[in-house]
């Protein structure tokens, strides 16, 4: 069962409603409030003292920090025990840590990786074992088994920036496209959605195409890199607010601040936030870290309830208009509140 919320009549006011951001922010907040049966009593008894092993492929931005965070909180919450796992950006280590958690027998495995095909032997092993797993984010391959997977539907939000982006350029410009870890599923589908809209458009050229694998620093050096070989560049598209902020500081020491629209992907930064209230970059899209997602999901697969093997959730623009529906200037805090969607 794959629940798309795009699609199936939801307006851009019904999603941004949805995601409503009023009130106070609550930490560890679960977009899946309202869409999962509630835990009861004797659920609760089931899950309690189980072990999650949970493997990331690197920790090294604030999107996957927060995501580990939140994985932590949500053990805590529910009284699981936790055995964490960083691959430190290496396929290899990710697999062998996917085959230790399988040889530790625990209860259940959280994968968030951007190494899906290297992965996929270990994976199987896992399946053979018969532990279930959660996938966050960017999708597995290889034909592996999951119970549950949440994500974004990253090749529609790679629409949605190709689009902003003609429209902010009436159709003319030239742009540069950041991209962040090549064996990122979530990656490739940010390439390819926003290179099926912005290829149609015969007077907008990608004049620079670049690997920053996420990463701010190296968003960083190879924008200044980019800024002595080109002029008049009218737009920047990153994979993720982390390069895209290295992509305004690029721009900023180099003397052409306010030059080119930058665009972002994951809007939970302050620092991102505030720049697009400040006008300094443009705009991002909204992509939660789903850790909380994911602890919530493994609790009910360990509880013997069924849940949906697909959850996609929205993934609105936060623009200068509406940014303030998802940050606190006066604390320079995000805003977080929970989807209530029936599942």
């Amino acid at each position: 069962m794959e629940n798309r919320l795009r699609g199936a009549g939801w307006t851009r006011r019904d999603v941004l409603r949805t995601l409503g951001v009023s009130g106070a922010a609550v930490a560890g907040t679960s977009v899946l409030d309202g869409w999962l049966h509630r835990l009861e009593a004797q659920d609760l008894s089931k899950v309690r003292g189980k072990t999650i092993g949970y493997t990331q492929s690197f920790s090294t931005i604030e999107w996957t920090v927060a995501q580990r965070e939140q994985v932590e909180e949500g053990c805590r919450k529910y009284g699981l025990k936790l055995v964490y796992l960083d691959a430190q950006n290496q396929a290899a280590k990710q697999v062998r840590d996917i085959e230790d958690l399988a040889t530790k027998k625990v209860d259940l495995i959280i994968i968030a990786t951007w190494f899906a095909e290297a992965i996929a032997p270990a994976v199987r092993e896992v399946n053979k074992a018969g532990i279930p797993i959660v996938v966050l984010s960017s999708d597995l391959v290889g034909g592996v088994e999951y119970n549950a997977h949440i994500t974004t539907d990253s090749l529609d939000t790679g629409h949605d920036v190709g689009k902003a982006v003609v429209k902010a350029l009436n159709g003319k410009g030239r742009v540069v496209q950041i991209e962040g870890k090549p064996g990122s599923v979530v990656n490739q589908l940010r390439g390819k959605g926003f290179r099926e809209i912005v290829d149609k458009e015969t007077n907008i050229k990608i004049i620079a195409h670049v690997i920053a694998n996420y990463e701010r620093v190296q968003a960083l050096k190879a924008m200044e890199d980019i800024l002595q070989a080109q002029r008049n560049i009218d737009a920047v598209y990153c994979h993720n607010d982390d390069m895209a902020l290295g992509v305004m500081q690029a721009f900023r020491e180099g003397g052409r601040k306010g030059e080119a629209k930058i665009y972002g992907v994951d809007g939970i930064q302050a620092e991102a936030l505030q720049a697009i209230l400040d006008g300094e970059m443009t705009g991002t899209w909204l992509y939660l870290p789903l850790g909380s997602e994911g602890v919530e999901l493994a609790v009910r697969v360990l509880s013997g309830q069924k849940v949906p093997r697909k959850l996609v959730i929205p993934s609105p623009m936060i623009n200068r208009g509406n940014v303030q529906e998802y940050y606190d200037p006066a604390t320079r805090k995000r805003k977080v509140a929970p989807v209530k969607l029936p599942i």
